[in-house]
């Protein structure tokens, strides 16, 4: 501020001036102190507002339909070194008893010996092809024409064939020794070999001598009993002997009964229970801290008194100890699995009951109630239309949602124009196809050469197409009716398509090119209390409509047929929404960008600080305007009395003349 004391009157100007404006001062102070309130305030709100996340995020696990931790499972075998076990969620836990007798081999034979690995071999060309795969034709010239540089251009160029060189002690001599990259009996490598006949000092390779290895399937057996299964596969990897259950194959023992046990994996489950009740009592504990009243110190936590924290704490204790409407009584609340409420309202968990309760040791409590308990699910009277998922905006049902198939859902399917003679000679003239499987063009397929009945050659065809590595499309199947070849993706709906069918086979097998076959999505919709409610196919997974009342973003799974869907209702469901399911719907409430309550809050808190910013800024105005019209006014005084004393000077001086 700028100072004028003493110039004249002696006055300490500034004082006096900072003394007339000292009330606009601490009504500024007092303004600071009110806005240091609300940001405190601000602050913990906020803190709740991250556990709400944290809280939703430890739900997730509990909430999911399908992939839930409630349907886990864990696989352990007898014996690790003959073979590991592992299973998947939809595995039936169960005991079996297993025996490897062979494994599964790759085919592996050699050429013939060779001094030196730079020993010079013929030019020309070479085809390495596993089984019924595309071969592989490796050129031969002068850049490559030894026996390192066939090594080298086999793992280069083939996919199926792995080449390397190898010792033979007894005859002193190195070989190639050429290895299928797949097992089983149906991957024998073919060799055709075009390479020219030596004329000089250069050695023709040759790979027709026995093999060094068979190609072999793997065999187990199943049981010991007079009725035990005995299965073989191409692979040391086995899927499809224990439905979801997968074997990986290290050793054989024929004579060894392997214990394979498939049990429910509660720990998985339980580690996210434990997880959800931590965050849920840290988001308790941590209201109580910001909501609670020092008597001895008289004073208040931030949050005390807020509405919106107390009701969402009143709210949250409620939820945890309801029961789930639509479940069973035997099973429907928290207690029952042993999680229960104490007098702090924080969740505690009874470690052995909820143990009991997940292994499917309490009577009366299946493991499939517990999910029930906690997420969103729903129970069908048709196993053809299967609950899959639902959003927050999907509502439990009061009374079962009738589910209305109008279409079922079917896959894109082609069937030649001309049947198939009796017998079918394939070779180099006519062995090559071309199609475009949901709208995605294959690469060029090669037939292998030879002569094939009708069902040897739709099976070729199948194995051919499907035996593609780099591909994007679904299986396809194919199969003869009276004679007529049928092409059917594996896909199901409106993406499901066969067409643009060409090549030099495609008329050896029936095609004529004009041939396309798309799939149809599942139509239907919901029905809830006699008022339907629209929903869009895709696929076989039937949705509805955003919009919808009840059922928006409900979704099932119709594997219903054609001859399956009546003229009328299809399938009863019943929708529950379990606690945590329920949680989650209402943080999604809370949470709402737009409307929620966490945005209403925090837009108040916002508001109030923007008006005591406000308030304080048009005080600090008029302070600094009152202060500048104080120095003005005090200038002028010390201006008059300048002048005053000018005046009286020249007075003095006056009168003393005199």
């Amino acid at each position: 501020m700028f100072s004028i004391d003493g110039l004249v009157s002696g006055l300490d100007t500034t004082s006096i001036i900072e003394g007339l404006v000292s009330l606009q001062k601490s009504q500024v102070d007092r303004l600071n102190v009110k806005k240091s309130e609300i940001l405190t305030e601000q602050a913990a709100f906020q803190g709740v507002e991250a556990r709400l996340l944290s809280l939703k995020s430890s739900m997730s696990q509990l909430n999911r339909s399908s992939g839930s931790v409630f349907d886990q499972t864990t696989a352990s075998s007898s014996d690790e070194s003959i073979l590991t076990v592992t299973s998947q969620s939809k595995a039936i836990p169960g005991s079996y008893n297993v025996r490897v007798n062979s494994l599964a081999r790759a085919h592996q034979i050699g050429s013939q010996g060779f001094s030196d690995p730079s020993t010079t071999i013929s030019t020309g060309t070479i085809s390495f092809q596993v089984g019924d795969r595309a071969a592989a034709e490796i050129t031969i010239d002068s850049s490559n024409n030894t026996v390192d540089g066939l090594v080298n251009a086999i793992n280069t160029q083939s996919d199926d064939v792995s080449a390397s060189i190898v010792f033979d002690q007894a005859n002193s001599a190195n070989r190639i020794l050429l290895t299928s990259k797949y097992t089983g009996e149906a991957n024998e490598i073919n060799v055709t070999n075009n390479l020219v006949t030596p004329t000089g000092s250069e050695v023709l390779p040759d790979f027709s001598g026995a093999a060094i290895q068979d190609a072999a399937n793997a065999q187990l057996q199943l049981g010991s009993g007079a009725g035990a299964i005995v299965a073989e596969y191409d692979s040391n990897v086995i899927d499809g002997l224990i439905d979801n259950v997968t074997l990986n194959l290290e050793s054989a023992d024929a004579s060894k009964d392997i214990n394979i046990k498939v049990t429910r994996d509660t720990d998985s489950a339980k580690t996210a229970i434990e997880g959800f009740v931590e965050s849920y009592n840290s988001m308790i504990q941590y209201i109580d801290d910001q909501t609670a009243f020092n008597t001895s110190t008289n004073t208040a936590s931030p949050l005390l008194g807020n509405r919106t924290v107390s009701t969402l704490k009143t709210t949250l204790s409620s939820m945890v100890t309801e029961s789930v409407p639509g479940l069973s009584s035997s099973v429907n609340r928290f207690s029952q699995l042993g999680i229960d409420i104490d007098n702090s309202g924080k969740l505690i968990i009874n470690s052995a009951e909820l143990e009991s309760a997940l292994q499917g040791n309490t009577d009366g409590i299946e493991p499939t109630d517990i999910q029930r308990v906690f997420g969103m699910s729903g129970v069908s009277d048709n196993s053809g239309v299967s609950f899959l998922l639902g959003s927050t905006r999907t509502k439990a049902s009061s009374s079962a949602y009738q589910v209305d198939i109008l279409q079922a859902a079917e896959r894109g399917s082609v069937t030649a124009t001309s049947a198939l003679d009796s017998s079918i000679v394939i070779d180099s003239s006519n062995n090559q196809i071309q199609l475009s499987i949901d709208s995605l063009e294959t690469d060029t397929i090669t037939l292998e050469s030879g002569t094939y009945t009708q069902e040897e050659l739709a099976s070729h065809l199948q194995s051919r197409i499907n035996g593609i590595d780099t591909r994007d499309f679904d299986d396809v199947d194919i199969s003869l009716e009276s004679g007529f070849l049928e092409i059917t993706s594996q896909r199901y709906g409106r993406s499901s398509e066969i067409s643009a069918i060409s090549g030099t086979a495609s008329s050896i097998l029936g095609f004529d090119g004009t041939e396309t076959g798309v799939g149809q999505d599942v139509a239907g919709s919901f029905i809830v209390d006699g008022v339907v409610e629209t929903a869009t196919g895709t696929g076989r997974v039937l949705i509805g409509d955003s919009d919808n009342d009840n059922t928006a973003d409900l979704q099932v799974r119709v594997t219903l047929t054609s001859t399956q869907v009546s003229g009328g209702v299809e399938a009863n469901l019943d929708v529950s929404r379990g606690i945590s399911s329920s949680l989650d719907k209402y943080f999604g409430e809370l949470l709402d960008a737009s409307v929620g309550t966490i945005k209403t809050a925090e837009e108040d808190f916002t508001l109030r600080i923007e008006s005591l910013d406000a308030s304080i800024a048009r005080v600090n105005a008029i302070s600094e305007s009152k202060t500048e019209d104080l120095i003005a006014q005090f200038t002028a005084l010390e201006r008059v009395l300048s002048d005053l004393q000018g005046t009286s000077s020249f007075l003095t001086s006056q009168l003393a003349s005199l």
